[in-house]
């Protein structure tokens, strides 16, 4: 394939995106998220915000004579400071993550977070430093200067004369207008800065779509195989679901097949009752599990019934490898148990036994 084929230049499909937003990879802008906390957080604390649990505090404790001890006390102070941010921080938090939800369209990451040695690697760190994502960063450091100052200036011809006038206000009337400046303040700031933290969104975006780019040929096959009919789908669900004829036979083969009732199914193999090595011949869950188990009590294989045990030696072990130290028991007792009854010459009607039966 030549250089020029190989180049990323088609924009990624949705499919593309979805996998990647899967793996952590989507859509991120921390400007963003900060400007949906302070949205949020500011009428949250106009609203919602009260030093009323404190205030109270203070006057249990004045009215209690100061006899409160330090450490209820300080149990106090934590209740009143938890009920006075609660609002504020559950307003912050609800904000982050509906934001982070709607930057990644919805999706959540489902694959296991791994460990990236090239984000500590010094020869990237270097190249990194002439990045597009460098430069833009510059930018907006640069517009947030610029726009922090000029708000600055504005708001100081604007409330400035007001503010310095206040010389002989009581601590009521200072506490009203500051209260008034100080939230027309904070809602102008926000507003000042939206073109700076809306503008590096959009770079944001437009540098992750640019890492995102995919090669004509991966557009291709991914439009290939949109294209087929749901029938195939359906016929390549029902190949994968179909058990293999190794599957088959180590099912046959088995000493016992312990099941979860239909959702899980291990199969065992012994060799010599007198040597307690159980092996885990097959390991299946779902539709291939029930398949096991209607092949094992189609060619006379015991199926034992054992929510418990079923679980814990699929959680615990893995095919062809033995059962662990602490199962060994259970599944033995099972075993002998089975061996009891065909040597009794009365084999359980049907293949629903369960373990209560046999010795502990």
């Amino acid at each position: 394939m030549s250089s020029g084929a190989s180049e990323k230049t088609e924009k990624p499909t949705p499919q593309r995106l979805q996998k990647e937003s899967r793996k952590g990879k989507s859509f991120n802008s921390r400007d963003l998220v900060a400007a949906a906390v302070l949205w949020a957080g500011l009428p949250a604390i106009v609203l919602l915000g009260s030093l009323m649990p404190v205030a109270h505090l203070y006057t249990d404790i004045v009215r209690g004579g100061f006899a409160m001890t330090p450490t209820v006390a300080a149990l106090g102070a934590l209740k009143a400071l938890l009920l006075a941010l609660a609002p504020v921080f559950l307003a912050c938090v609800v904000s982050v993550v509906l934001c982070s939800l709607w930057m990644s369209g919805g999706m959540i990451a489902s694959e296991a977070i791994r460990f990236d040695l090239n984000k500590v690697n010094p020869i990237n760190g270097f190249k990194n430093l002439f990045s597009l994502r460098v430069v833009k960063d510059l930018l907006r450091t640069v517009l947030y200067i610029v726009f922090c100052a000029l708000f600055a200036w504005w708001a100081v011809a604007l409330w400035g004369p007001a503010l310095f006038s206040q010389v002989h206000a009581t601590d009521a009337q200072l506490a009203a207008l500051w209260q008034h400046v100080a939230l027309r303040v904070a809602l102008g700031l926000l507003v000042a800065l939206a073109p700076v933290y809306l503008l590096t969104a959009w770079l944001d975006h437009v540098l992750f779509i640019r890492e995102m780019k995919m090669e004509k040929h991966e557009v291709k096959r991914e439009h290939k195989e949109n294209e087929i009919k749901p029938e195939v789908k359906q016929r390549r669900h029902q190949i994968n679901d179909e058990l293999s004829a190794q599957v088959q036979a180590d099912t046959r083969g088995s000493t016992v097949v312990l099941a979860n009732p239909t959702h899980i199914a291990v199969g065992i193999f012994l060799m010599d009752d007198d040597m307690p090595m159980p092996l885990v011949s097959v390991r299946e869950r779902g539709a291939r599990a029930r398949k096991v188990i209607a092949l094992a009590e189609a060619h006379g294989v015991p199926v034992v019934r054992d929510i418990k045990l079923a679980r814990d030696l699929y959680f615990s072990t893995q095919r062809y490898r033995f059962v662990s130290d602490r199962s060994i028991d259970p599944v033995m007792a099972v075993v002998r148990w089975l061996r009891d009854v065909e040597r009794a010459g009365a084999p359980p009607e049907d293949g629903d036994a369960t373990p209560a039966e046999p010795p502990q």
